[in-house]
């Protein structure tokens, strides 16, 4: 399999441990997960976040929102891991895994 061809698949990663301290910011607890992949660059690999947690502090014309306002909402993000934090990639090559459908597995998991 060639990179190019992961693009859109669901794929298990392992990371470096020395990237493992950093990837609490991204909502990413453990060192294995399973993400979509977004792209694939000379720099690194893009893997989708469906429901990252991020506060709301403005309003759609860009004033400030009071704190007693802000709420947290699940958005969907792209997270660039650098070639040198990825360990191991795992593609399953089966149709029915590419497709599953559901609010608790993969887009973005903890592997378990």
């Amino acid at each position: 399999m060639q990179l190019g061809e992961l693009l859109g698949k669901l794929v298990l990663f392992k990371f470096s441990e020395e990237i493992r301290p950093d990837l609490g910011l991204f909502q990413i607890y453990k060192d294995e997960v399973w993400a979509v992949v977004t792209g694939v660059d000379n720099e690194g690999i893009w893997i989708e976040n469906p429901k990252y947690e991020l506060g709301v502090w403005w309003d759609e014309n860009g004033h400030l929102i009071p704190p007693s306002k802000q709420v947290i909402e699940k958005v969907k993000t792209n997270i660039l891991i650098p070639w040198r934090y990825i360990k191991i990639l795992m593609s399953v090559d089966d149709p029915r895994f590419q497709k599953v459908k559901s609010e608790h597995l993969p887009g973005f998991q903890a592997y378990r």
